[in-house]
């Protein structure tokens, strides 16, 4: 009988608490679970700003990384270029290089 009253007494207490919103109540009142979803709510729109804000830096780096990717590219047609003018001139002739270094020689010094 202690038993069942003591369950009666907790219950009634329970029950008026979430009616009341006061002493147990805040786990059943519209207050609590609005202020959480706003809470949630507005963790998940900080999260949605950061995920922005990391897609935009991975969208600059990939950009970064573009650019760099070019300019190697172009480096590298550039030594290429060096290396196909060497072999001309390599095939060349000595004695067609000093007639030429003589003709820009003299034309310079007139």
């Amino acid at each position: 009988m202690k038993r069942l009253l003591i369950v009666a007494v907790v219950a009634a207490v329970a029950l008026t608490g979430c009616a009341s919103g006061k002493f147990l109540g805040f786990l059943a009142t519209t207050d609590y679970v609005d202020a959480k979803t706003k809470d949630l709510e507005a963790k998940a729109r900080a999260q949605d700003a950061q995920i922005a804000d990391l897609k935009a830096q991975l969208a600059d780096y990939q950009s970064m990384k573009a650019q760099a990717q070019a300019a190697i590219d172009q480096m590298s047609k550039s030594q290429q270029a060096i290396q196909d003018l060497e072999t001309r001139i390599n095939s060349i002739p000595r004695q067609v290089i000093r007639q030429i270094v003589d003709i820009l020689q003299s034309a310079a010094g007139q």
